[in-house]
């Protein structure tokens, strides 16, 4: 791991190059790849808000429901589209690295920060947001970094693995998709955890919780919303929502380079059909 950290920063400069190069792809004036990238997540919340709260009559203890979804669909969108990018990348930019000698993981990487990037002046928006509607933030938002740099890590970590298995598997997008769509409505993203508590008996509840994507959608909300960490500290789940997270988050990295240097010698050879 300490060699991959030195290598990427020796060719930091390379990486930088790739992300503004990614981000100019997409959109072809910065500003307005912003404003795409917040717009986006921002009706998916407005739609959901709509169905759950004022059709379903659905309500969150202590904060507003429309803060409730956006401080975790934001999130998602840059998860999701991390893992979509990262799905072909390696194949898309077959020409790069055929000419080039740059490491393959580079790429996903590079993928994974232009979609932070994006990802970053929503979650201002949300951060001010929580701080008009409940009136200031808690110390808890100290802990926000942590959650971005571990978010990161899922991503990547993930994206990598998907990137060295689609060059031999390229149906797998349509796979990730579904199992994508899966996970968001398996995730208390547009419903409050509350609601699966008092579904699930106590033993199905916990294992409900091992969903990492659990914790770190309650992570988030902790750190965004002030007082919401009543809500999760009733439930005594310290472990799948603090720590967890952290493990996972390592063993997505850990997964994502076991299979990238399996296959480092043959990707080349792969992404020649």
């Amino acid at each position: 791991m300490a060699d991959i950290i030195r290598d990427t920063w020796l060719k930091r400069n390379l990486l930088r190059e790739l992300v503004v190069r990614d981000l100019k792809l997409r959109y072809s004036q910065p500003f307005l790849g912003f404003v795409w990238a917040f717009l986006t997540p921002f009706l998916t919340t407005v739609v959901f808000y709509l169905i759950f709260s004022l059709f379903l009559k659905v309500r969150v203890v202590g904060v507003p429901f429309f803060l409730y979804l956006a401080s975790a669909i934001f999130g998602w969108g840059f998860f999701q589209d991390s893992l979509l990018g990262c799905c072909g990348s390696l194949v898309n930019n077959r020409n790069i690295l055929k000419e080039t000698k740059i490491p393959h993981y580079l790429i996903p990487l590079a993928i994974c920060l232009a979609n932070f990037v994006n990802f970053l002046p929503s979650l201002v928006v949300v951060i001010i947001l929580s701080v008009f509607v409940l009136k200031g933030l808690s110390f808890f938002i100290l802990f926000l970094p942590v959650i971005l740099v571990l978010h990161l890590f899922y991503a990547f970590g993930l994206g990598l693995t998907l990137a060295v298995i689609y060059v031999r598997w390229r149906d797998l997008r349509y796979l990730t998709e579904s199992v994508l769509l899966l996970i968001f409505y398996i995730t208390p993203i547009v419903y409050p955890l509350d609601y699966v508590h008092q579904a699930l008996p106590g033993q199905l509840f916990l294992i409900y919780n091992l969903n990492p994507f659990v914790g770190v959608v309650n992570v988030y909300r902790i750190c965004l919303m002030k007082g919401f960490y009543k809500n999760i500290v009733m439930e005594k789940l310290l472990f799948t929502n603090f720590i967890w997270p952290f493990v996972f988050a390592f063993f997505c990295l850990g997964l994502g380079f076991y299979l990238y240097f399996l296959n480092k010698d043959k990707i080349n050879d792969y992404l020649a059909y």
